[in-house]
């Protein structure tokens, strides 16, 4: 189910018979085709930042009020004092009593973002980007969480596949939340109507092997077995006796089997067998 974290930030502003709360673009960035949104929120004097790589104004907004709401009800979050500083400050507040529960998919503070993973973790960085570049997707940016040892990898660029509609979303970007040491990830979405959705948990050992796998099988199917040369509709040949695939330059046409295709080891041994 979505919620509407505006709805609950002003709830929460009316319950206190205080200012409800005001929105204002923090930050707008992008091309034309391609902006993006960062919208902070005041609530009892108190600014509070969003996201910074949203597609929109609403999302951005949504994104702020849900980040204002956890740190009212007590979890920690970035928020900007209004006594005349600009700069971030952590607030935590203890003493309020939580009115509803946090919700399972609440975002997780982030830090500074990085251009990289570390050194030891870089094969987990190649695996995302040669998962996305596939669609002509690249990596954004990589940001550390406050969860101990998870990365947020925002996706740029056409790859927006999302689990949750089985597609390519047309504008919202995806995003990965991994977890180099487990080697381990999952899909999120920054489109409204994916609000709250992750994919299942998966194991990126597991999808190497695979990929392995498959690239093996391709190798093997798409290659010449004797002279290994790329394979094509037009010089593509299989023998009909031993069922490899080869190209036209390394099968001939054997007599005694009535003209059937052969590669020449089957060949040579085919006259050996009619030989016999």
């Amino acid at each position: 189910m979505n919620i509407s974290w505006k709805n609950r930030l002003q709830e929460y502003c009316q319950k206190r018979k205080i200012s409800l709360p005001t929105y204002r673009v923090k930050n707008q960035s992008g091309p034309g085709h391609m902006l993006e949104f960062q919208v902070e929120v005041k609530v009892n004097n108190q600014w509070y930042v969003g996201d910074e790589s949203c597609v929109t104004k609403k999302e951005a907004e949504h994104s702020t009020a849900k980040n204002a709401w956890e740190s009212l009800m007590g979890k920690s979050v970035y928020s900007v004092e209004t006594s005349g500083s600009s700069q971030l400050s952590k607030t935590i507040s203890t003493s309020e009593e939580h009115l509803d529960p946090v919700p399972s998919d609440s975002k997780i503070p982030e830090f500074k973002s990085m251009n990289h993973l570390p050194d030891e973790y870089a094969y987990i960085e190649q695996f995302i980007d040669a998962k996305v570049k596939e669609n002509g997707g690249r990596i954004r940016k990589i940001v550390p969480l406050r969860t101990p040892g998870q990365y947020k990898f925002e996706i740029a660029g056409p790859y927006r596949f999302c689990e949750n509609v089985q597609r390519h979303h047309r504008k919202n970007q995806i995003y990965f939340l991994v977890h180099p040491m487990e080697k381990t990830y999952f899909q999120k979405c920054h489109d409204p109507e994916c609000y709250g959705f992750r994919s299942v948990l998966k194991n990126i050992a597991d999808e190497q092997k695979e990929t392995l796998i498959g690239s093996s099988k391709n190798h093997s199917t798409d290659r010449c077995s004797h002279c290994k040369i790329l394979l094509t509709s037009k010089n593509r040949s299989e023998c009909e006796r031993c069922d490899e695939m080869f190209c036209e330059k390394c099968t001939r046409e054997c007599e005694l089997c009535c003209d059937a295709i052969h590669c020449e080891r089957c060949f040579e041994s085919c006259f050996d067998c009619h030989d016999s």
